[in-house]
Formats: structure tokens, C-alpha cells, sequence
């Protein structure tokens, strides 16, 4: 009878502890109801994706049980790699646009709309995100994509270089020509010029477009109406053109080979005063030990005389959003709002590429101490418009980097060159 007492208490014993263990495992699959999830991401190689590997995806996976799993593969490759997973392989649950293919991408993504605001997923706070930044991104009554690291092009002078010739800020296209042809100079009396007053990525590609189209729309000019037609054979494009031809006088002499990085090391090295360049040079000029460390400054592009702009520059950078054949959907879409919260994009950008995808990052202390052109960019980035808006865009796109280098170079009339592109392009929009 004892013994009969004693099997019923362990009995007891034993339901009442697994009850109370699974109480327990329910509660902790509340809490992270993702957790054992792997998220596998196609992301482009950078600073930032480094910064997503090494730290944020340990702490993805502590706060929320998910893993992330980063594919990186370098810029040239990346578009046809995620093209062939979409088609075949539909591996990856994240996907990573960057802005010109971002209409292309959206036929193979998954509207994350539902997902803002929902009990359990992160606040996403859309009031921080640079207006024109999402609106670019999402133009249309669905979200697809959060972006996390917009860039764009900016126009920067070397402010000791300037005061030195008592020269003010550039504000007009007539400013520029004075300081540039007032910097170009021999500066150790060899008869030699040793300093250049411009430069820009002259060579044929994206980075000559990007660098021209600023100078269209400060000359008053668009790059398309609103029904999406190619207008950029306006005078405004021939006088940005122009402009650029005019500045090479006061470029060095091998300019039409500078790519971005070709200018961004002059830069850098103090063989050039002043010029056009991706947004993402600014970290590399505050970096220790470059020589032109903070006596370099950020601006908005000077207007030619007499004109408005609607737009500042063209918006570039990357998104993250949600693939279409995920069978993670859920958890991807968490881990995307993740990413790109107020508090990890922020710690993502002080210690990645240093560019600002909210409003609140062009007050942060911390990351204005380590790019303090931050401040410069976010403007910039309020005005900024997409290349295009249609798939077409990375096509047609191809097509005018052809015309404008012909132009620039002087193979041909910069009429001629656009109206060209105009006829290249035309076939290729959309009805």
C-alpha cells in the first residue's frame, strides 16, 4: 500500500512538472515565435554588410532566436545573382535592391505593408524616414522596401583652399568657374600644376550620369515628365553638358579615365579642389590620416543663373525587402524592420558606411563626429529623385552612361548625344 502511495506522488510529481515546463516553452514561444528560423539574405558587399554579419546578426539571433544567414556578392555581380535565385534557385527570403532596380525587383517581392504596425514586429517609426527616400522607394499603395543605406552625389570644395583666394561658398554656376579656374595652380613654383580646380568621373558609366544629372536639374531641367517620357534633351541637359566640358579646363588632364575611385583618391590626396562625387566619399575624407581631413565640405549643387530646381540629385543606395517565394515570409519581414529600426540602423551606419537613411541621423552626435557631412547628405537626399521609375531603369540607364561619355569626351555634339539617347531609349519604356 506504501509502495502503491508512493508510485501515485512521483507520478503527480512528474505531471506536474512537465505542465509547468510546458507553460514555461509556451511562454518562451511567445516571446520569440520565430526563434530557430533561418533567414537566409542575398546583400551586396560593404562596410555595412560586414557590420550586419558580424554584429547584428548575433544580436538578431539573441533577441529573436532567428539566424541570419548573409550571402555577400560585390556590386557587378549581385543584380544577375538574385535574377537567377528568383528564376531557379529561390534561395533567399531577403532580398537587396538598389534604387534602379528596384521596380525590377518588385515583380518578385512580397508587399510588407501588413506587417507595419502589427503587434509583435518592430516600430518601424516611417515619420524618421527621409520623405523622398521612402517615397522613391515605395511610390506606390504597397511597401516593399525599407531603405537603409540611401546615397546620392553631392557637390564639395576644400574650404581653406577657397578662404585662402578669398573666395565664399559656391552658390551659382558662374562661382564654380571662378574658384575652379582660381585653384588650378602650380603651388610649389616647379611651372608645373600641381592643384586642379575640378573634377568629376568623366569615364563612361553610372557615376558620369549621376554626376551630369545634378547639373541638369540646377539648371532647371528633369530627367522625365510626369508620364515617365525621356525629356533630358532639354536645354537644361545640353547646358549641364556643357558645363561639365567647361569645367574640364580646369580638370587634370586625364580626367575622361577618373571612375569614381580615380577622383575620390585626388580628392583625398589634395590634387583636387573641389568637384562632384558620391555621398559615399565623405567617410573616406575624415578617415585619420588623409590629408584633407576636415577641410573638406559638403553641399547642395550650385544653380546655374537664373534657374530653379525641383530635385537636387538622383537618389541611390539599397533597400532590403522580402522575396515573393520565401517560405520565412514572417520572419524575414521581422528581420528587414529589424534591420532597419531607428537604433540599428543608426549603430549600422557610425560603424558601417556612414551614411544616414532617417531624419534623426542628421543630429546624431555620434555619427556626426565620425562623418560630419552627414547633415549635407540628409538635405540632399530630401530632394532627391529615382533615375526612373519603371523597370526599364538599369536598361535605359546604360543607354544615356553610352551618349553622355560621347558627349563629355567631345565625340559628339551634346545635342546630338541626347537626342540620340532619346531615340536608344525610347523603344524600351513601357506603355
Amino acid at each position: 500500500m506504501i509502495l502503491k502511495k508512493g508510485i501515485v506522488f512521483v507520478l503527480c510529481a512528474l505531471i506536474f512538472s512537465g505542465a509547468v515546463f510546458a507553460r514555461g516553452s509556451d511562454q518562451a514561444s511567445s516571446d520569440k515565435p520565430f526563434a530557430g528560423t533561418v533567414v537566409n539574405a542575398l546583400i551586396f558587399t560593404s562596410l555595412d554588410t560586414e557590420y550586419i554579419i558580424n554584429v547584428l546578426a548575433p544580436k538578431l539571433k539573441a533577441e529573436t532566436g532567428i539566424e541570419l544567414r548573409v550571402d555577400q556578392v560585390p556590386y557587378e555581380d549581385i543584380r544577375a545573382r538574385q535574377l537567377a535565385d528568383a528564376t531557379g534557385g529561390k534561395r533567399y527570403d531577403i532580398i537587396n535592391p538598389c534604387t534602379e532596380w528596384s521596380y525590377e525587383y518588385a515583380q518578385f517581392a512580397t508587399p510588407l505593408t501588413k506587417y507595419i504596425g502589427s503587434s509583435g514586429y518592430p516600430n518601424v517609426e516611417l515619420n524618421d524616414m527621409i520623405p523622398y527616400v521612402w517615397k522613391e522607394f515605395n511610390g506606390g499603395s504597397d511597401v516593399y522596401w525599407f531603405p537603409y543605406q540611401p546615397d546620392t552625389r553631392i557637390f564639395l570644395y576644400r574650404t581653406d583652399l577657397l578662404a585662402a583666394e578669398g573666395l565664399s561658398e559656391p552658390k551659382t554656376w558662374t562661382d564654380v568657374l571662378n574658384a575652379a579656374k582660381a585653384l588650378t595652380k602650380d603651388t610649389n613654383g616647379d611651372g608645373r600644376i600641381d592643384q586642379y580646380g575640378f573634377g568629376f568621373p568623366a569615364r563612361r558609366g553610372w557615376n558620369l550620369t549621376l554626376a551630369w544629372a545634378p547639373l541638369l536639374f540646377a539648371a532647371g531641367g528633369e530627367l522625365f515628365d510626369a508620364n515617365d517620357q525621356p525629356v533630358f534633351n532639354s536645354q537644361a541637359g545640353i547646358d549641364a553638358i556643357n558645363f561639365l566640358i567647361e569645367l574640364k579646363k580646369y580638370c587634370p588632364p586625364d580626367i575622361d579615365a577618373y571612375g569614381e575611385h580615380e577622383l575620390n583618391e585626388n580628392v583625398k590626396n589634395g590634387l583636387i579642389a573641389m568637384g562632384i562625387s558620391a555621398s559615399g566619399i565623405t567617410p573616406e575624407l575624415e578617415a585619420p590620416g588623409i590629408p584633407v581631413k576636415g577641410k573638406v565640405k559638403s553641399i547642395a549643387f550650385p544653380v546655374k543663373p537664373g534657374a530653379t530646381a525641383k530635385y537636387s540629385a538622383c537618389l541611390g543606395g539599397w533597400a532590403f525587402g522580402v522575396s515573393s517565394y520565401s517560405k520565412k515570409a514572417d520572419a524575414a519581414a521581422y528581420t528587414v524592420m529589424w534591420l532597419t529600426d531607428r537604433a540599428n540602423v543608426a549603430n549600422m551606419q557610425i560603424n558601417g558606411r556612414q551614411h544616414a537613411s532617417r531624419l534623426s541621423q542628421a543630429q546624431n552626435p555620434q555619427l556626426l563626429a565620425v562623418n560630419p557631412h552627414v547633415s549635407a547628405i540628409v538635405s540632399i537626399l530630401e530632394k532627391s529623385v529615382i533615375f526612373y521609375h519603371g523597370v526599364e531603369g538599369a536598361q535605359i540607364g546604360e543607354v544615356l552612361n553610352v551618349r553622355i561619355a560621347q558627349a563629355v569626351s567631345g565625340e559628339m555634339e551634346p545635342k546630338a548625344a541626347l537626342d540620340a539617347a532619346i531615340r536608344d531609349v525610347t523603344p524600351m519604356l513601357r506603355k
